[in-house]
């Protein structure tokens, strides 16, 4: 027995792996083209304001004109904003429009009728504050498109894109390695006497803190002799066993 809606695992950790937003786009619609016929697909995260497009790609023509008049004019009138409006926070939803459920005159025309789509079928997560919704058109009125295996795509796509979406992880220096653990270990010093003695560990020297720090050279040895005070030692070494640990 087969069951529909899994996707290739392979396929699908190699899409997950691109770091290319339009390249992401375009092995999703290559996808979604293979699965269900879907000839143009459009992600994006809306909250309050107009919608922030995300990634985008087509098989047709004048498909980043039809994107900058849905954000800016069309999104408003979309039948779509029900399913999501509808949907509780943190819970998906998914919903089928047809050329004909568009209202608004110019929006049918431009969006629909003239790249001949007879629908679009919107998957989405609903967040707190914000959505992220994947749209895929196709053109063939009638057809029965394999939902599960789309919505396994949209799955994958609204994962991928919000991993696209985050900031790269900074990753921590020695000094913030060796400045956190000192922070930890002895919360009775100071920011600044654990910025100088984290910086005096990892082999800086009182002139290029300071440098580091904006602070005289003078200002500097007065943190770190203050910090030895407090913490009974008489030099760096003694600090190390709590950074080792």
């Amino acid at each position: 027995m087969t069951f529909a809606g899994l996707i290739d695992p392979d396929r699908a950790a190699a899409l997950l792996d691109i770091r290319n937003p339009q390249l992401f786009a375009e092995r999703l619609l290559q996808l979604a083209h293979s699965a269900a016929g879907v000839e143009e697909l459009f992600a994006y995260r809306v909250g309050e304001g107009a919608p922030e497009t995300l990634a985008s790609s087509s098989d047709l023509g004048d498909a980043e004109e039809r994107i900058r008049a849905y954000s800016r004019r069309f999104h408003r009138s979309d039948p779509a904003v029900a399913a999501r409006l509808q949907a509780s926070p943190e819970t998906g939803f998914s919903c089928r429009v047809s050329a004909s459920d568009i209202e608004l005159g110019a929006y049918r025309r431009l969006c629909f009728d003239q790249p001949r789509f007879a629908e679009k079928i919107c998957f989405g997560w609903r967040g707190d504050d914000h959505s992220l919704i994947v749209t895929f058109y196709q053109r063939k009125a009638g057809r029965d498109p394999d939902m599960a295996q789309l919505g396994a795509l949209a799955q994958i796509a609204i994962t991928g894109l919000t991993r696209l979406a985050a900031p790269a992880r900074k990753e921590a220096s020695p000094v913030d390695e060796i400045q956190g653990r000192l922070s930890e270990a002895y919360p009775v010093l100071t920011l600044r006497e654990t910025q100088v003695c984290a910086r005096t560990l990892a082999g800086r020297t009182a002139r290029q803190i300071a440098q580091e720090l904006g602070l005289g050279q003078g200002t500097v040895l007065t943190y770190r002799q203050r910090a030895y005070q407090k913490l009974g030692v008489s030099k760096a070494n003694d600090l190390l066993a709590t950074v080792m640990n």
